[in-house]
């Protein structure tokens, strides 16, 4: 049986010359971007690719291996600017708060990351270069390992926080209607909590809030460092 009667491409449909990981990684990121993870499907993909679903399963084997693509391919686009002359702590809340901004624009991308490990070339990237911040600032590799893993799992339990709740006129819909649930909570039984009702769901927002946590991260960090 030919690979053709199998359902597989012939070697002229595979070297597709319209047709590559990068091509295949940006057009599911737009399909996603668009129509959200429940709508997503490799067929759909095919489609949008102009191309036979068999062809496709060349370049990704599996919607899993799609997903591990599309991870790294976000992940790969935070900025990562050389030594400017900045304390290694304000560099690496910089990263962060790129790396948030960075999800929080693909946002059916977050949902593919808890249990993944992003170490495709671009989060290989990144690892690599909070890493090398942590270790030149003076770090041991125990620390500087924990230091760049503190900072994958705060950002990206943030982030899928921040999805999860969603945005726009809805977020502040919902916010508007906790902040009433909470302030109209009996004072006697939550006494501590109706008092800060209004700090859990007013201004400053959530950026403050999270670059607040990853500089507390940061301080008790440095802290374990200075105190070897």
């Amino acid at each position: 049986m030919t690979p053709h009667e199998l359902g597989f491409p012939t070697p002229a449909e595979e070297a597709d010359p319209r047709l590559d990981r990068a091509r295949i990684a940006q057009t599911a990121l737009k399909l996603l971007d668009e129509q959200g993870y429940d709508a997503f499907s490799m067929r759909k993909l095919a489609v949008a690719l102009d191309i036979k679903s068999p062809s496709l399963y060349w370049h990704v084997r599996s919607k899993d291996e799609l997903f591990e693509l599309l991870i790294d391919t976000v992940i790969g686009l935070c900025p990562l600017a050389d030594d400017d002359g900045r304390d290694w702590a304000d560099r690496l809340v910089g990263i962060g708060l790129e790396l948030r901004q960075v999800l929080l624009a693909h946002p059916a991308v977050v949902r593919l990351l808890p249990g993944r490990i992003p170490f495709g070339p671009g989060g290989l990237r990144l690892a690599d270069h909070v890493i090398g911040v942590l270790r030149r600032a003076g770090f041991d590799n125990r620390l500087s390992g924990y230091g760049y893993l503190l900072l994958m799992f705060y950002v990206v339990g943030f982030a899928a926080q921040e999805v999860a709740f969603g945005k726009g006129a809805a977020n502040q819909a919902r916010l508007t209607q906790i902040n009433e649930f909470l302030r109209d909570l009996p004072a006697d039984r939550y006494p501590d909590l109706v008092a800060v009702a209004d700090e859990l769901t007013g201004r400053p927002g959530l950026t403050h809030r999270f670059e607040l946590g990853l500089t507390g991260i940061f301080k008790e960090l440095a802290s374990a460092r200075d105190a070897r």
